[in-house]
């Protein structure tokens, strides 16, 4: 209706409950703009890109906000988001660089894909109680956030809700979420410590890649599954307990945590992947429970400090330079069920002194 109009500022009266997809699409010398009070919803692009708005709140009348209804409003430091809002679309407020803060009401149910992506200088949320899903890259690179708290009523984490929010120093998880998605917090390097509820079964591919802080992570009783290189380079932590409830530990999960001295492996898990704990350099000893039937290759690769390794008798298979240059390894004792050690599994282990083979093997 305005698209690139040199609008500054505008009144929306109460007559009003709609506005357009684009109404005000790229009216960058709109700095106020008052919606009227029975609007209840708010087009795709309504206001995109109108970049000197700098503030706006949404009446209680508004039950939706667009996909990329603000986005690009980049000089938009306050918005006040009305009682009866109960979604707010994809990328709504993406690259609005100046929002300082934002309140995110009960009503609303959804946050979408990449709502305040690129938020730079979003220092504070408060997410409403009756938020069920937090979306894709919802809060990507929202580099002043220092704390969030996902309250009870989220399920469901986004794939890297939280990427890049390098300034994120505490995160709680609420109760019900039961999926924390593939790179959630990617590169979250201020984390310090995590607390996974054991509502949570899966813990995405990357979730916690470069958490280069975390010094402590707890993950709850229902686990099963752990994804590749979940806390990949998170060279501060210290130690870990896998719970049994774990049944699968991903590729490279654990690989890099550099000083990584204590690792307890659950009496559940069945598989430990390539390259799951490759270059744990302060890692001293290991014992692997009966349950793990497969050691993927280069699982303990160049871990330089680690002494002595237990395999128990379930693993059937030793993959191929498991414990390759393992240069501190003393001693290893394989259970009876391993049939099959693969090609310099314990190639340049130059201290290994004795070696217990069990009655099972078949091929060395």
């Amino acid at each position: 209706a305005f698209y690139e109009c040199a609008l500054t500022a505008v009144t929306i009266p109460d007559s009003v409950e709609h506005i357009g997809n684009g109404a005000f699409f790229g009216c960058g010398d709109l700095t106020s703009v008052t919606i009227g009070n029975n609007v209840a919803h708010i087009g795709n692009q309504a206001f995109y890109n109108c970049a000197a708005l700098t503030s706006v709140t949404i009446p209680d009348s508004v039950e939706h906000i667009g996909a990329a209804a603000f986005l690009g409003c980049g000089d938009l430091t306050s918005v006040t988001i009305g009682g009866n809002v109960t979604s707010i679309g994809f990328g709504s407020f993406y690259n609005c660089i100046n929002l300082t803060a934002v309140t995110i009401p009960d009503s609303v149910k959804n946050i979408g894909d990449q709502t305040f992506a690129y938020c730079t200088s979003l220092a504070s949320v408060a997410i409403g109680n009756s938020i069920t899903n937090i979306g894709v890259y919802a809060f990507r690179n929202c580099t002043s956030l220092t704390s969030v708290t996902i309250p009870d009523s989220v399920t469901d984490l986004g794939d890297y809700a939280f990427e890049k929010c390098v300034n994120l120093k505490s995160v709680t998880i609420g109760g019900n979420v039961t999926s924390i998605g593939f790179g959630s917090f990617y590169n979250c390097d201020a984390l310090i410590a995590v607390t996974i509820p054991d509502s949570v079964k899966n813990i995405g591919d990357q979730a916690f890649v470069c958490c280069t802080s975390l010094t402590s992570v707890i993950i709850g009783n229902n686990v099963t599954n752990i994804g590749g290189q979940t806390f990949y380079k998170c060279g501060s932590l210290t130690s870990v307990a896998i719970p049994d409830s774990v049944k699968n530990i991903g590729g490279s999960v654990f690989a890099n945590c550099t000083n990584l001295t204590s690792v307890t492996i659950g009496n559940g898990v069945t598989s430990i992947g390539k390259r799951a704990f490759d270059s744990c350099d302060s890692l001293t000893s290991v014992t692997i429970p009966d349950s793990v039937t497969n050691i993927g290759a280069q699982a303990f690769y160049s871990c330089d400090s680690l002494a002595s390794v237990t395999i128990g008798n379930g693993a059937t298979s030793i993959g191929e330079r498991a414990f390759y240059n393992c240069d501190s390894l003393t001693s290893v004792t394989i259970g009876n069920g391993a049939t099959s050690i693969g090609d310099r599994a314990f190639d340049s282990c130059d201290s290994l002194a004795s070696v217990t083979i069990g009655n099972g093997a078949t091929s060395i």
